[in-house]
């Protein structure tokens, strides 16, 4: 789970193809479920996966089923260090 100041920098994305390779926060209905690395989207960006990663399997969410996407843009921490 994000740290609070960091989920406050969080930024919804519509578009899930962009986010290939980037770690994300998946939430349903406001709610986090998961935050890890996007391995894969469709074609038609209706579904996305995240990368296993530790104990957690890889996951798959689907957009009809409410899930969104939320980001943290880089340059928003570029100048910080982290």
């Amino acid at each position: 789970m994000l740290c609070s100041a960091v989920k406050n920098r969080l930024h919804w994305q519509p578009e899930w193809i962009a986010v290939v390779g980037e770690i994300v926060e998946v939430r349903l209905h406001d709610k986090t479920v998961r935050t890890g690395r996007v391995d894969g989207v469709t074609a038609d960006d209706q579904i996305l996966w995240i990368a296993a990663d530790g104990a957690e399997s890889r996951a798959m969410f689907e957009r009809s089923q409410g899930f969104s996407v939320w980001i943290e843009y880089k340059w928003e921490t570029a100048s910080t260090g982290r």
